[in-house]
């Protein structure tokens, strides 16, 4: 199997492991590389999964739909993100959320049970990879608690603001560019999208924000 080692070790997944032992690693754990075209499913809700995925190229999201199928965007992923983890780790192997390719991307899969067993033939990357995937959950607990602070404040334009506050904190700039386009950003913060534009336009014009399309400023606040 032939990826990026350079792509590879820029994965929180991979920290520590040697570009030559990538041929080794893929070859012990079993794992596979595939294609999918936008809008194809990648893991489907009520069907089970025992691997993890990792986004080599494109961008997946992570999906929930309830019995009157609307549709909310639990998470959006792009290169080197990893999902699945949670249902595998967790002992729950039947999913409940679909991921879905937002476009043309490639993933890396990963059985989870082989990842985190010390093979027989005690390969040195073994140990890496199971204290990276540790960090790595406790990581994404923290993305959930973010997400939360989003989704539980009271107004759209809480959650508007919040949204934005977290991705300045996290460019370090006051102009910041969303992954989310104006759909899914209104399925993100669990809103209409016709309503998500009004308020947009609200904020802007009591000079809260400016914005085009994804990119978008917060007015009154500075980085040093």
């Amino acid at each position: 199997m032939r990826v990026d080692t350079k792509l590879l070790q820029s994965i929180p997944l991979f920290k520590g492991i040697e570009a030559s032992s990538f041929d080794a690693l893929f070859a012990c754990v079993g794992a596979k590389r595939e294609r999918y075209e936008k809008g194809d499913f990648i893991f489907l809700n009520g069907n089970v999964t025992s691997s993890i995925g990792i986004v080599l190229a494109g961008r997946v999201q992570v999906i929930k739909e309830d019995i009157f199928g609307n549709k909310a965007i639990l998470n959006d992923l792009g290169p080197k993100a990893v999902f699945g983890e949670s249902f595998v780790c967790g002992g729950s192997y039947t999913l409940t959320v679909s991921v879905q390719a937002a476009e043309i991307s490639e993933v890396l899969f990963l059985p989870f049970e082989r990842i985190m067993s010390i093979c027989p033939s005690a390969c040195g990357f073994h140990n890496a990879l199971i204290k990276n995937m540790v960090e790595m959950i406790a990581r994404k607990n923290l993305r959930l608690v973010e997400k939360l602070e989003v989704t539980t404040k009271h107004s759209l334009r809480e959650k508007v603001l919040t949204y934005l506050s977290q991705l300045a904190q996290e460019q370090g700039t006051a102009i910041v560019t969303s992954p989310l386009g104006r759909v899914d950003l209104a399925d993100f913060l669990g809103a209409d999208r016709s309503a998500l534009t009004r308020e947009l336009n609200r904020m802007r014009d009591a000079g809260l924000i400016g914005f085009d399309k994804n990119t978008y400023t917060l007015m009154d606040v500075s980085f040093s």
